[in-house]
């Protein structure tokens, strides 16, 4: 796991006369993504930095070169099936006590003439690999998006990459949030992807494997090969998940995904740590049902509580970003990870990529009924966000599954944001269609929109902040593969876990009702948090995307109890504290 980045010095050759050096600053805001080494290479027309946190073979460094410097690869992650390739590659590199840095794999076949098979490294990574005598560049990136990867291009040319916007601004690249971008984000709570001109350069934050001269690998996820029984191949992803030296731990909400990890660990026979987050002030019974799940598998549960100070992380965590973190769970992810941190772990097992994989999120049921009849009846209940009110209003709506993934009501919106430009439509419109077809258009939307440009990167930072690996089982490609095979009945609400584990867990789990990872916002917004004096600033009130009359308006209708809108006053809060962040750099 590191921050990379790369940029071509016959391009910033025209903004400065010592690339290097700007190179260098910009790897320093990479800094927090790894702290175990690194550098900077210049390699023919490139020049490749890297601030590296060490998983495999902590004596190593990068960039890695290869041939006196013809060859230099950066590498962001992990390949999992590191050892499958080494057998190929280097046979004699598997008598080591450990394995060599996955940086050598990408270099390595470049090297052999077979960049087509960048496309076979499954895991989570983000990569570049320059043949500086050919003058060419190679750009790889995990087909799940897991791993961050903003590339520059001007006039088609890839002239820039890096893990992080603050990192290219640093090389005077600067990107702004579409209009559109914003209205996403008050809506959806994400910006989604990162794909626009500033100044004749395009800035894509969702771009897939790309090379300069040649397609290095399409966008398909990457399997072994013949699809294999579903449990099997959580199974063995698994496996090469742990497949490492440092210490691995588990993220064990108490909800059906960690808990069926907990369950594939104790039939690879590995205890592990696994650690639990509960807030303050939330209701459900998570936390019994994670000590059920640990004691039965035999690890040992480590609890993090959590109340409104877990806040105070979300400026550092907007920083280290670079955009503005609309899902307020990251703050609980990063308290797990720091907590694991402390304890000595560097791998945290985490189950983003199961409920997009067997269609287990509760909107997925709502389906059935959100058929978008079209009506004044839509209007009603326009300030919750209630699961009822959202069901209610996707059932008149023309794209429902739009309405079921809004964080913010209507009302909220119409009120507190001056009126602009609109989030471009997520979904579909449908009136007569098939169940069957529904859930094919949200799955989509599930793993290419709330997937890509929500979960992941808010594991990435959470995670990477507190210098821990993030790794997720359910998003290898042969899982991913296996899940896909199988009719949409077969995969509708977790049944293949469900036949897998059932009897491997304890009766709870799977009797449980659906919960999503959050913290209680409505509560917290209102005691005396300090966050909403942030709200009331001048500064804030003057904002060309706020109406300052409705944003007193809603703020007061929270405090009063007329309505719950802890998660709306979080997204304010998030995208005020980019707007102050991207002020301080600039200035």
């Amino acid at each position: 796991m590191c921050g990379i980045l790369g940029v071509r010095q016959s391009w910033l050759g025209r903004v400065t006369d010592d690339p290097i050096a700007l190179v260098e600053r910009a790897r320093s805001r990479l800094r927090w993504r790894g702290q175990d080494g690194g550098g900077v290479v210049s390699c023919g027309d490139f020049v490749l930095g890297c601030a590296r946190l060490a998983i495999t073979d902590r004596r190593s460094t990068q960039p890695v070169v290869l041939r006196g410097g013809r060859y230099t690869a950066v590498l962001n992650g992990a390949i999992t099936n590191a050892r499958a390739l080494w057998q190929d590659l280097r046979p004699r590199m598997l008598r080591r006590d450990r394995l060599p840095n996955d940086a050598w794999l990408p270099l390595l076949l470049v090297a052999r003439g077979e960049p087509e098979r960048l496309a076979s490294l499954m895991g989570h990574h983000a990569l570049a690999v320059v043949d500086a005598q050919a003058n060419r560049l190679w750009l790889s990136r995990d087909a799940m998006g897991e791993k961050p990867l903003f590339v520059v291009r001007e006039q088609g040319e890839v002239v820039a990459f890096a893990s992080t916007l603050p990192a290219l601004r640093e090389l005077g690249i600067v990107a702004s949030l579409p209009g559109a971008s914003v209205a996403r984000f008050f809506c959806y709570g994400n910006t989604g992807s990162i794909a626009h001109t500033v100044a004749g350069r395009s800035i894509d934050g969702d771009g897939a494997n790309v090379s300069q001269q040649a397609s290095a690998a399409g966008r398909t996820v990457p399997s072994t090969g013949a699809s294999v029984p579903f449990a099997s191949a959580l199974s063995a992803a698994t496996a090469r998940c742990v497949d490492a030296e440092p210490a691995v731990a588990l993220s064990l909400s108490g909800g059906v995904d960690s808990s069926c990890l907990a369950a594939v660990l104790k039939q690879e026979g590995r205890a592990v740590a696994a650690y639990q987050f509960a807030a303050s002030g939330s209701e459900g019974d998570e936390r019994s049902i994670a000590r059920e799940v640990a004691a039965h598998c035999g690890h040992h549960l480590r609890l993090v509580d959590g109340g409104p100070e877990v806040l105070t992380a979300l400026p550092e965590l907007t920083r280290h970003w670079g955009l503005p973190l609309g899902d307020p769970s990251v703050l609980a992810v990063h308290a797990v990870a720091r907590a694991a941190a402390a304890d000595g772990v560097r791998i945290l097992l985490s189950g983003e990529g199961a409920d997009e994989a067997l269609l287990g999120y509760q909107r997925h049921r709502a389906l059935r009924f959100a058929v978008g009849l079209g009506g004044p009846m839509g209007r009603l209940w326009q300030w919750s966000s209630s699961y009822r009110a959202r069901l209610w209003r996707a059932m008149w709506a023309s794209r429902p599954y739009d309405v079921l993934l809004e964080v913010t009501p209507p009302g909220f919106r119409r009120a507190v944001l001056a009126r602009g430009d609109e989030p471009l439509p997520l979904g579909l419109q449908w009136s007569r269609t098939s169940f069957e077809r529904r859930l094919a258009f949200a799955g989509a939307i599930d793993r290419d929109v709330y997937l890509r440009h929500d979960l992941l990167p808010k594991l990435d930072v959470a995670t990477m902040a507190a210098q821990i690996e993030g790794r997720c089982p359910f998003l290898d490609g042969e899982v991913q593969s296996s899940a896909a095979a199988l009719p949409w009945q077969q995969r509708y609400r977790k049944q293949p876990l469900r036949a897998a584990y059932a009897a491997s867990l304890p009766r709870s789990v799977f009797a449980q009702r659906k919960r999503g990872f959050s913290l209680p916002l409505d509560r917290w917004f209102r005691t005396d948090l300090p966050f909403l004096d942030l709200l009331r600033e001048p500064r804030t009130r003057q904002r060309q995307h706020l109406k300052a009359r409705g944003l007193d308006a809603a703020i007061d209708r929270h405090r009063s109890g007329k309505a719950d809108l802890g998660h709306g006053l979080y997204l304010l809060v998030a995208f005020e504290l980019w707007l102050r962040e991207q002020e301080a750099t600039c200035a």
